[in-house]
């Protein structure tokens, strides 16, 4: 959304509309009104299948690929112990059809009022999965890739997996891709959306109204921020347009410090995604009669904050006055527009 090259129109919230070029796959040939589609499954259960996935396909099952070569986790400043709590969907389809066999046997097995529930469609409301007609389940797409992906939880404030990112390598992209989609299959026979939930890197009930929070874009560079800031309260979306009213309602009893990442000042579309979100949370705090803070987290030479970080290079915080302040041409053109 934050590109406005090939869009259709800009978008109420200020973004711009782009038409998806990858057509869903349908094996039953029926038009896509016409595919079941499941209803999201109860918490408790997606969080345990995609626990489940990350236990018996870890990214560490792939180490080359996602773990120590280039862009892997330890590229990112992150250890190998954390390559066991990210997940890793296998390159081939027939791969990931197994894999989607053993958590389907799972839900069987750990959750067997549910699956009676659902006969033969186990994992129907799990973000990712789908079914076809012979009964064979799947997960994400299917077609063969030349690396191994990368998954990537999004925890709620109790801890459990809401839904998972995948982080697409390079090789298997093309130009105008991106490289993180959520984990899900709205368009598939019996398959489900995952939504836009947020992430978060503590729990909320055990942090105290007046404590500091930073809000940031994406679980990986949310938890990777914590490697290097231990102390450190992240609350993550999953885009800088995402989840503003989430974020605006969890984050209400807490200053706050948004760490978008760099480039705001130079792109336009990203400058004006953070002034709605300042605005609406200031807009909130007065509602609600809260004396906290809202800051803007900034710092010279690296994009994002994990990275920024992981150079260590000093961090400074900007009143929104101050942060105004350093806008220049289309960053500051695109604020004054709200």
């Amino acid at each position: 959304m934050r590109v406005s090259t090939g869009s259709k129109g800009p978008s109420r919230n200020g973004g711009n509309i782009h038409v998806h070029t990858e057509i869903p796959f349908v094996t039953t040939h029926q038009p896509l009104s016409k595919i079941q589609s499941s209803s999201l499954a109860p918490l408790e259960i997606r969080s345990a299948v995609f626990q489940e996935l990350i236990r018996i396909s870890p990214a560490a099952n792939y180490t080359d690929e996602l773990v120590t070569g280039p862009g892997g986790l330890l590229s990112r400043g992150l250890l190998k112990p954390h390559a066991l709590a990210y997940g890793a969907l296998p390159p081939t389809k027939e791969q990931r059809a197994t894999l989607a066999a053993l958590l389907s046997n799972f839900v069987r097995t750990r959750f067997t009022s549910y699956a009676r529930l659902h006969s033969h469609a186990e994992l129907g409301g799990i973000p990712g999965f789908w079914q076809e007609p012979s009964g064979a389940v799947h997960i994400w797409k299917p077609r063969n890739y030349f690396v191994p992906i990368l998954v990537i939880p999004y925890r709620d404030a109790n801890g459990l997996i809401q839904a998972c990112q995948i982080r697409l390598h390079q090789n298997d992209l093309a130009p105008d891709e991106k490289r993180y989609r959520w984990l899900a299959s709205p368009s598939e026979r019996r398959g489900t959306g995952s939504g836009t939930p947020i992430h978060f890197t503590f729990a909320p009930q055990k942090l105290p109204a007046g404590a500091t929070v930073v809000i940031t874009e994406g679980a990986l560079k949310a938890d990777t921020l914590v490697r290097f800031r231990p102390k450190a309260r992240v609350i993550a979306t999953s885009g800088v347009s995402c989840s503003h009213d989430q974020i605006i309602e969890v984050a209400r009893p807490y200053n706050t410090l948004i760490a978008f990442d760099a480039d705001h000042r130079t792109n336009p579309q990203v400058c004006r995604q953070l002034a709605r979100l300042i605005a609406q949370r200031i807009e909130d705090t007065r509602a609600h009669q809260q004396s906290v803070t809202t800051k803007v987290l900034t710092w010279h030479g690296p994009k994002g904050i994990d990275d920024a970080v992981r150079a260590n290079v000093k961090l400074s915080t900007l009143s929104i006055v101050e942060w105004q302040a350093t806008l220049e041409n289309d960053a500051l053109v695109a604020i004054t527009k709200l």
